[in-house]
C-alpha cells in the first residue's frame, strides 16, 4: 500500500466533523508519526487513547515558550535597555576574571536599566538584575575584608 493510499484510509476513517487534533491522534494511533514518543511507545503494538493524549500533551508542553523567546523579531528593546544589557553581560563575565572592567560595567548597566524603566522600554529590568548579580562578588569581598 502506498503512502497516499494509507493517508486516504486514515482520513476516511475519521468522523465527518473531525478536527486537526483528531487527525493527529489517528496518525499517532497508526504510528505514522513518532515525534515525541518514547522508545517504549514506538515499539508497543498498540497505543491507548490515554497514551496518545500523554504524547500530545508532552509535545504541547515542550513548545509552550513565550513568543518573544521563539521569535526574536518580536522583541525590540530600546537603546537604554540594549546598552544596559550589554554592560550587564560584560559585568557578569568579568566580575571574577578582571574586576576593574566590572566596576565600570555594573553602574552603566544599572543606570541604563533604570533609564529604560523610566522610558518604559521592554525588558529594561534585565540590565538592573545583571548589574546586581555582578556586584555580589564585590559585596562579599568588602564584607570579608571588613571582618
Amino acid at each position: 500500500m502506498s503512502i497516499k493510499e494509507t493517508a486516504h484510509e486514515i482520513v476516511d476513517g475519521l468522523a465527518d466533523d473531525a478536527t486537526w487534533n483528531d487527525l493527529v491522534r489517528a496518525l499517532y494511533k497508526e504510528k505514522k508519526i513518532t515525534l515525541g514518543m518514547t522508545d517504549l511507545e514506538v515499539v508497543k503494538s498498540e497505543l491507548s487513547d490515554a497514551e496518545i493524549s500523554t504524547i500530545v500533551a508532552r509535545i504541547q508542553s515542550s513548545s509552550s515558550q513565550p513568543d518573544d523567546m521563539r521569535n526574536t523579531r518580536n522583541y525590540k528593546p530600546g537603546n537604554a535597555a540594549t546598552v544596559g544589557m550589554v554592560a550587564g553581560v560584560i559585568a557578569v563575565l568579568f566580575a571574577l576574571v578582571f574586576p576593574p572592567i566590572s566596576w565600570v560595567a555594573v553602574p552603566v548597566a544599572i543606570v541604563a536599566g533604570f533609564i529604560g524603566m523610566q522610558r518604559k522600554e521592554e525588558k529594561s529590568w534585565v540590565p538592573v538584575l545583571l548589574g546586581l548579580v555582578a556586584i555580589i562578588p564585590f559585596i562579599e569581598l568588602i564584607l570579608e575584608t571588613a571582618q
